[in-house]
C-alpha cells in the first residue's frame, strides 16, 4: 500500500470520527482514551495518534508492511478495534487461519514494550477459546467481557479485525 493512499485512508477515518464526536451529546465521561503504542518503538516505522473526546485513533506502520489502526471509544462501554491491512489475496485463506493470525500478531505486538505486554494475555485467551469462536461472531470470555475476530478481503488487500469491548 503507498504512502498516500495510507494517509488518505486515515484522513478520512479522522473526519469520520470528528462526524461522529460532532453528532453525539455531550455527556461527561470519566475516562479519556489512551494511545496503547508511541513513537519510537521497535519495528513502528510511522506513528499517529489522535483523540476526539471519548474517541481515539491510533495508526503504525510496521517495518512488515502492515498498518494497524486503532480506534478506541472508552465512555459507557469500552470498546477497542485493531485493523490490521495488508497488501495481498488472502480471499481463500480458512477461517483458521484469520483466528491464528489474530494470536500471532498480538504476540508480536506484545514484545514491543512492557505497555504492550498485556496484549500477550489476549493472544492466550484466544489461543485458548480459537476451537469455540468463530470469524464475526462475539465471544464472551469473562463476564461482560467480549472479543470478535473477523476479516475483510479483496483480491488485492485483506484486513483482519480484532475487537475487544466490555460492556
Amino acid at each position: 500500500m503507498n504512502k498516500m493512499v495510507m494517509i488518505n485512508r486515515l484522513g478520512i477515518m479522522l473526519l469520520v470520527l470528528g462526524v461522529l464526536a460532532a453528532c453525539q451529546s455531550k455527556k461527561s465521561c470519566k475516562f479519556k482514551p489512551t494511545p496503547v503504542f508511541e513513537k519510537g518503538l521497535p519495528h513502528v516505522t510511522e506513528y499517529n495518534f489522535e483523540v476526539q473526546g471519548e474517541q481515539s485513533l491510533e495508526s503504525l506502520l510496521l517495518d512488515r508492511g502492515i498498518l494497524l489502526e486503532i480506534s478506541q471509544e472508552v465512555c459507557d462501554q469500552t470498546r477497542q478495534e485493531f485493523r490490521f491491512n495488508v497488501e495481498g489475496d488472502y480471499a481463500t485463506r480458512p477461517d483458521s487461519f484469520w483466528l491464528k493470525e489474530a494470536t500471532r500478531q498480538l504476540v508480536f505486538l506484545s514484545s514491543f514494550s512492557e505497555k504492550q505486554a498485556p496484549l500477550k494475555a489476549w493472544a492466550d485467551i484466544i489461543e485458548q477459546r480459537r476451537a469455540e469462536m468463530r470469524l464475526g461472531e462475539d465471544r464472551e470470555v469473562q463476564p461482560g467481557v467480549f472479543i470478535r475476530v473477523d476479516r475483510v478481503v479483496n483480491p488485492t488487500q485483506a484486513t483482519l479485525l480484532l475487537v475487544f469491548s466490555q460492556q
